[in-house]
């Protein structure tokens, strides 16, 4: 929303004076009539110049106030120079809240650690009570207004299914063959998760199905490009119409992987050609559209891109590839960095740092305080090493509070007062065990 709206469009009345003819008995009258009414033309003329004057002065001041409007850069700039690295650190965040209760962990990593973004699945979303109720704590505590993040694409991911019931999936709205029915679907999902509170979709999948494995299976568009174009822009276009963002994913595309992503690290062993006419084409295609604002990556090996690091955390792929090989300037989200693809061989601290490394903006994976201090010490860690700079951390930063600015998440009247005081936690005790992390859902699907 801008805070000038369009030009008005008033008009300005102009009243002509005509002399009336009038025949003089004497030449006097006549001459003094003529004075006269020469007099009140001139005056009425007078006075019609300045009020278009005037509209004129009026109109072409409210269209370069509109002009001089501060862009989404602009304002998200702002917030930046006002922010602390704590702050900034924090943002970079989207947390896993394990419960419905707005406490504990879950309210320090808001308040203390900054979160930018929280994810909910079904256990914190029992009810449509308890769930609205958990989102408006979360934000009421937050500095800066937060990303409120749910797998919400149909079908068996469905995190509403407790409020809401069941809704189809991609490949039944596909099997449709209507888009009207793709938009209908995403306008619904907007309507009900804006109910809640929600305001932050992670779908639509845009892989291309080439292979029935065990990350395709229902969840997809289709099995061609041009499928997954229409069916993934229709329903996206539809969601962010209604005000909710979406997120595309999962690049480079996770069509042809034949291993549970989220139980190893997949390996598709396809030619870069094959990968750039199928793989990689919807997210082209979509980019150039403009409505993208957010893509998820995720932890599979493509060594036609890059022959040794997971995709999140190469830079050659999320770099190299999606920002200037498909001209990508959004947010890019990863997925869960304690899936074991990545997690058997970083560990979440150092999955953080790689993965901003290599171009992503927004770290999910840690559910407990003491696991995100420990990435954000990491973070500082190569800040101080120059393994990242700051320019590259305000990047990020940047990214993310456009996309606040640009779904009216965050307000345009950048607060004039300075950053508050960053109350750091430290870790308090040793990592969970396996159990713990099965309980966690291994991720956003």
């Amino acid at each position: 929303m801008r805070p000038y709206g369009p030009a008005a469009t008033q008009r300005g009345v102009v009243r002509e004076c005509h002399p009336q003819r009038r025949r003089a008995r004497v030449w006097s009258a006549g001459l003094a009539l003529l004075v006269i009414l020469c007099l009140v033309s001139a005056c009425g003329s007078t006075v019609a110049q300045p009020r278009l004057a005037g509209f004129a002065a009026h109109a072409l001041g409210a269209d370069r106030m509109a002009s001089r409007a501060p862009s989404d850069t602009v304002v998200a700039q702002q917030y930046l120079a006002r922010m602390s690295l704590d702050e900034k650190l924090g943002q970079l965040f989207l947390v896993e809240f394990v419960g419905p209760q707005y406490d504990g962990g879950n309210a320090a990593m808001v308040e203390q650690q900054h979160a930018g973004g929280i994810l909910l699945y079904n256990r914190e979303m029992p009810n449509l009570q308890a769930a609205s109720s958990l989102i408006q704590q979360a934000q009421a505590h937050a500095k800066l207004p937060l990303f409120v993040v749910v797998d919400e694409e149909g079908g068996w991911v469905d995190r509403l299914s407790d409020i809401y019931g069941f809704r189809p999936s991609a490949s039944m709205i596909a099997a449709t063959g209507s888009l009207d029915f793709a938009r209908a679907q995403a306008a619904q999902v907007a309507h009900d998760m804006k109910t809640v509170g929600l305001n932050f979709d992670l779908a639509p999948d845009v892989d291309v199905q080439l292979v029935d494995g065990p990350d395709q299976d229902t969840r997809t568009f289709g099995t061609t490009p041009g499928q997954v174009t229409s069916f993934s822009g229709a329903w996206l276009n539809a969601l962010q119409g209604q005000g909710v963002i979406g997120c595309l994913k999962h690049f480079p595309g996770l069509g042809a992987a034949t291993t549970d992503a989220h139980l190893g690290l997949p390996l598709i062993a396809r030619s870069r050609d094959q990968i750039e006419q199928v793989e990689l084409a919807p997210y082209r295609d979509l980019i150039k559209t403009g409505q993208v604002g957010c893509i998820m990556s995720t932890d599979l090996l493509m060594p036609a891109l890059d022959a040794s690091m997971p995709a999140e955390l190469s830079y050659q792929i999320i770099t190299g590839v999606l920002r200037h090989e498909l001209g990508y300037d959004g947010v890019v989200v990863t997925d869960a960095l304690y899936m074991d693809g990545i997690a058997q061989r970083f560990s979440l601290p150092d999955a953080g740092v790689m993965a901003i490394q290599a171009g992503c903006d927004f770290l999910m994976g840690p559910w407990l305080p003491w696991q995100t201090q420990a990435m954000i010490d990491a973070l500082k860690g190569a800040l101080a090493s120059g393994q990242l700079s700051q320019a590259r951390i305000d990047q990020s930063v940047l990214r993310l509070l456009k996309l606040k600015l640009r779904f009216g998440l965050l307000s345009r009247m950048v607060p004039t007062s300075g950053s508050g005081p960053t109350a750091a936690l430290s870790p308090d005790g040793a990592r969970p065990t396996l159990e713990a992390d099965v309980r966690r859902g291994v991720g956003a699907l």
